[in-house]
C-alpha cells in the first residue's frame, strides 16, 4: 500500500536517510536496495493498490487507498461521500 511508512521505516532502521521520505504518496517511484548489514537487504518500493474484489479500481477506490495525489481528483465529493455510505451514521455524529 502506498503512503504507509516504507520508507521512513527503512531509514529508522539504518538510523539514517538512505531513501526519501515524504508525506504525499508517490514519491518512490523506482524500488531501491539498501543493505541493513552483511545479510540483510532491503527493498523500499512504490506502494502497488490492487481493487478489492468487486470494485472497479477507479479514480474514488484510489482516492481511500491514498493511492493518487487528492490534487488529481477531477471530483473530490465522490471519494467523501463514498466515506459517508460506508461509516456508521453514530460514527459521523461523534
Amino acid at each position: 500500500f502506498p503512503n504507509v511508512g516504507k520508507s521512513s521505516l527503512i531509514n529508522s532502521l539504518l538510523r539514517s536517510r538512505a531513501v526519501n521520505v515524504g508525506a504525499t504518496a508517490g514519491l518512490t517511484r523506482v524500488a531501491q536496495e539498501v543493505h541493513l548489514d552483511k545479510q540483510v537487504k532491503l527493498l523500499d518500493s512504490p506502494g502497488v493498490v490492487f481493487p478489492s474484489a468487486g470494485e472497479d479500481g477507479g479514480p474514488v477506490a484510489a482516492a481511500l487507498r491514498s493511492a493518487i495525489k487528492l490534487e488529481k481528483l477531477e471530483d473530490p465529493i465522490t471519494p467523501v461521500v463514498e466515506i459517508v455510505r460506508r461509516v456508521a451514521s453514530k460514527k459521523l455524529m461523534e
